[in-house]
């Protein structure tokens, strides 16, 4: 599995970022993503650097970057998602779309929690008090979209 840079400090943010590992027992980033979320001082940055440090989270280059017209971490996620045939964790829009416009299988933040229950790794008690974690520490979620995950726990 891909990841850009939100997931990974989002639920960092929150400590749980081990749901990552448990869901997907390994993450790929590219060096743009690296340097996005691996800032030394910034939330987050100990348990990420840890989780780079025990190999479970990997940094692996594309060949060739795609021009998308996105960020450059989204487009090097993008890029090697596409030449790994790999799945991708986005939460970007527009990334999104560009993603699936390429055939690109994608998951936000929001699968990986709802996945960790599929996978009996947190309770049905415990996935909204995530999700709410995740808003109040920057996630962005409509309210539409909350309503529905939430809708879908009961």
């Amino acid at each position: 599995m891909i990841s850009n840079a939100t997931a990974l400090i989002c639920l960092s943010k929150i400590n749980k970022i081990e749901l990552l590992r448990k869901v997907h027992s390994a993450i790929i980033i590219p060096s743009a993503v690296k340097a996005e979320i691996l800032i030394e001082g910034k939330e987050g940055y100990a348990s990420i650097n840890n989780a780079i440090k025990n190999g479970w989270i990997r940094v692996i280059e594309p060949k060739k970057d795609i021009n998308l017209g996105l960020g450059k971490g989204e487009t090097q996620a993008i890029s090697l998602a596409m030449e790994r045939r790999d799945s991708i964790i986005l939460d970007d829009a527009v990334a999104i779309k560009a993603a699936k416009a390429l055939n690109i299988s994608v998951a936000r933040t929001t699968t990986v929690v709802f996945t960790a229950l599929k996978k009996k790794i947190i309770t049905k008690a415990q996935a909204p008090s995530i999700l709410n974690q995740l808003i109040e520490n920057g996630y962005y979620i409509s309210t539409k979209d909350y309503a529905a995950l939430i809708s879908m726990l009961k």
